[in-house]
């Protein structure tokens, strides 16, 4: 395989991960539930688990590390705290 081969591979892939992750942070933001049963046991506050997913592929598409830092904040916060309310 050529570099560019190897380039539209991983271009391509990273694509497909971004979908995937979006649609799964767009589910738990709007539906407050995440899909599939091992989610469900670890994942305790769904809404700001899917924002910080949100905001992760929003880094990948404008390119910027706070975007990403604040997704992972999100992320890791929607699997460590309770829902208040």
């Amino acid at each position: 395989m050529a570099f560019g081969s190897l380039l539209l591979l991983a271009w391509g892939l990273a694509l497909l991960a971004s979908v995937g992750v979006g649609s799964l942070g767009v589910y738990a933001f709007t539906r407050n539930r995440v899909p599939g049963r091992p989610l469900r046991r670890l994942v305790r506050n769904p809404r700001l688990w899917g924002l910080g997913l949100l905001l992760q592929v929003a880094s990948l598409l404008t390119y910027s590390w706070t975007l990403l830092a604040l997704g992972l904040v999100c992320t890791v916060c929607g699997h460590a705290l309770k829902p208040t309310g």
